[in-house]
This record gives structure tokens, C-alpha cells and sequence, in this order.
């Protein structure tokens, strides 16, 4: 059970093999996303948080993160 005030950081793994933390508006997107999906699965597009972020898009099933422009991807 999480508290109130807990606080979720969900990471991704870079080329360098360092996790690297999302932002805190991604994290919390990703968590809404993990709490109201399909328990198959489903999917957050991050460029909806970060425009920065907009190639980018999270598997939830695989959780795998991939580029929607190349389909490079990486694990969690």
C-alpha cells in the first residue's frame, strides 16, 4: 500500500548502461497510466508529458520504452 506522500521514480537505462530518472510529470503519467490499464497491457506516449520526450513512446506490457520514429528501444 503506498502512502499519501509517497513518491514513485520510474527510470530508463541509457547507451552508457546508467538509469536515468524520469521527470516527476513522466513518473506520475506512467504510474496513472499502470493504474488505469488494461491488465494485458497498454501503452504512454511520452511526448503527451514532454515535448521533449515526443519520439518516445512506453510498452507496459513489455516494459520496454521505444523510439516511434526508429524503433530503437530500451529496457527498464
Amino acid at each position: 500500500m503506498l502512502l499519501a506522500s509517497a513518491v514513485v521514480v520510474w527510470e530508463w537505462l541509457n547507451e552508457h548502461g546508467r538509469w536515468r530518472p524520469y521527470s516527476p510529470a513522466v513518473s506520475h503519467q506512467i504510474e496513472a497510466a499502470i493504474r488505469s490499464s488494461d491488465p494485458r497491457g497498454g501503452s504512454v506516449v511520452l511526448g503527451q508529458v514532454d515535448s521533449r520526450l515526443s519520439p518516445y513512446i512506453i510498452d507496459l506490457q513489455s516494459m520496454h520504452q521505444f523510439r516511434q520514429d526508429t524503433g530503437d528501444g530500451c529496457g527498464w
